[in-house]
């Protein structure tokens, strides 16, 4: 039997000790103590808990975010992490080893999972690899808010022949997919209404619960906030002053054309974050409805990706390419024309072979940052781009991307701005129907989704992977994840303690036997991932 077929069937005898990454306080020199992991005592699982081995995982960009805020952080809810650490990592593969008694029923050792990492119990949040400490160890705990959470279980089972590194990248996979399935209201339904309109009386047969009032305000209390606002005949400033009286999932429904055109200053981090939106696209809620009910990419359309040289836009691009009717031509921008030549040789036979037009635009590339915006503007027709997608959290660029659109486009905010930051969006561009949506989380329905196209081959999350390296190396990849050294996902092997951090693209020169398996373009497969583990593993 190789080493590989015993690691998979898990009966190997549990270390006296075991090695995590836990962070004690905000900033990188927090996480483990003096660059290395520490050693924690190995025990047995508790009744409630079963024993997880980590087998894969993925270093993502809001593990920063912890490393940035610490106990700050709103998924962490002020913990005192020099007393009570955490454990960064949610992207994770991993097999049960040990099972408590309260779970022998329903759990073995030797079985793979991978972790949804939004967990609920009993209405509160506890994250896995937040709240939860997560995979960024050698081992981790699992109790009942996992296996018996307010949705069931957060383990969803992966199949034998499922490599550690797809299966676990299935989960940033999940939250690029949930920007693209967001469950939209695109009519007015909320409990609390507001009418603004130069005659708001013709409104009250219509919508008999709401609130109306005259474009001057007069009847609004201060204090009054509401889950739908209709504005009919627009003004940037009242589309600014309205737009702070919108509930969480709140929308503004902005009929017909503005009365005055301009940019409003719209709280772009509260589309993400909050779910609000803003409506237009006709004279009518029933015409603003239809408008804004996509929100996936137009088949055979132009697509643009702004910011889009890190490992989730190039999520995005894969996906855009290998979708069944997905763009007819993507364009991609990125400050670094070393990433984006990195998406043109793994992307660039997979965009041939479905006939898409793959096009990159750097700075570099042009005289000066005008050129570089004519160009772009060029590439989307004279009637704009049908879909943007931003993945830089720049407001200019949310800005640019609203120009940038055609009627009825919208645009995926996927780049966290937070809850607060202002843009200035064109009025006009709303009203044309042009719909920002926001979101970079992910429900476990996607997470099953996607790991179904995982396991059907019709998704290979693998052409995401950048860079590999044992537990060892995880603290040199979280700074790399930091400082976007390298343009994909980089994938930690928990159960390999000191193989150094390693970019796929060395591999031919580092590890050739092991380079050889890699797929067209240099892609990380999973006949590579076997043959790297079966060398490696201890």
């Amino acid at each position: 039997m190789s080493k590989l077929d015993t690691y998979r069937q898990a009966q190997q005898a549990l270390p006296a000790n075991y090695e995590a990454w836990q962070v004690f306080g905000a900033g990188l020199e927090n996480v483990g103590r003096d660059g290395k992991s520490v050693t924690v005592p190995m025990r047995a699982p508790a009744a409630n808990e079963v024993l997880l081995r980590i087998d894969a995982l993925g270093l993502c960009l809001s593990d920063m975010k912890i490393i940035n805020q610490g106990g700050n952080h709103p998924r962490l809810r002020g913990r005192d992490l020099q007393n009570d650490p955490t454990v960064l990592g949610h992207e994770c593969a991993a097999t049960i080893v040990a099972v408590g008694e309260n779970w022998k029923d329903q759990f073995q050792p030797g079985q793979r999972f991978i972790v949804q990492a939004d967990i609920y119990y009993k209405g509160v949040g506890y994250a896995f690899g937040y709240m939860i400490p997560g995979g960024l160890a050698e081992y981790a705990f699992l109790d009942e808010r996992g296996l018996a959470g307010d949705e069931g279980c957060y383990l969803l089972p992966v199949k034998e022949s499922t490599g550690f590194s797809e299966a676990a990248l299935s989960e940033p996979w999940a939250c690029v997919v949930m920007s693209y399935a967001l469950d939209e209201r695109v009519t007015p339904t909320g409990a609390a209404q507001l009418v603004v309109a130069d005659d708001p009386a013709d409104w009250a047969e219509k919508l008999p619960r709401a609130q109306r009032v005259p474009k001057s305000l007069d009847g609004l209390a201060d204090d009054a906030r509401f889950d739908d606002i209709i504005l009919v005949a627009p003004t940037p400033a009242l589309v600014e002053t309205l737009g702070d009286r919108l509930n969480p999932n709140g929308i503004m429904f902005l009929l017909g054309d503005p009365a005055e055109d301009g940019d409003a200053q719209i709280d772009v981090g509260a589309i993400h974050y909050q779910n609000k939106r803003y409506l237009g696209g006709g004279s009518t809620l029933e015409e603003v409805a239809e408008a804004n009910r996509r929100i996936d990419l137009l088949p055979g359309g132009t697509s643009l990706f702004i910011g889009a040289g890190g490992p989730m836009g190039q999520m995005h691009v894969q996906r855009a390419i290998e979708m069944r009717n997905g763009s007819g031509c993507v364009v991609v921008t990125d400050l670094d024309r070393g990433r984006l030549t990195h998406i043109e040789k793994r992307f660039g036979d997979l965009a041939k072979e479905r006939n898409v037009k793959l096009i990159t635009l750097a700075p570099g590339d042009f005289e000066d940052q005008q050129a570089m915006n004519l160009r772009m503007a060029a590439l989307g027709g004279a009637n704009g781009y049908d879909d943007v997608v931003v993945l830089a959290p720049v407001p200019a660029l949310v800005k640019q991307a609203v120009e940038l659109s055609a009627k009825n486009a919208f645009v995926n905010l996927f780049a966290g701005l937070a809850t607060g930051t202002r843009a200035s969006v064109s009025l006009r561009q709303i009203c044309r129907g042009v719909k920002m949506i926001g979101c970079s989380g992910s429900r476990i329905k996607d997470l099953r989704d996607v790991l179904n196209m995982v396991e059907a081959g019709t998704l290979d999350s693998n052409r995401s992977v950048a860079a590999i390296g044992g537990l060892d190396a995880a603290h040199k990849g979280l700074a790399a994840v930091k400082n976007a050294v390298y343009p994909g996902k980089t994938v930690i092997y928990p159960q390999i303690p000191s193989f150094p951090l390693t970019a796929i693209d060395e591999l031919v020169a580092k590890e050739p036997e092991i380079a050889a398996a890699l797929g067209t373009g240099g892609v990380w497969t999973n006949e590579a991932e076997k043959l790297f583990l079966e060398k490696y593993l201890p």
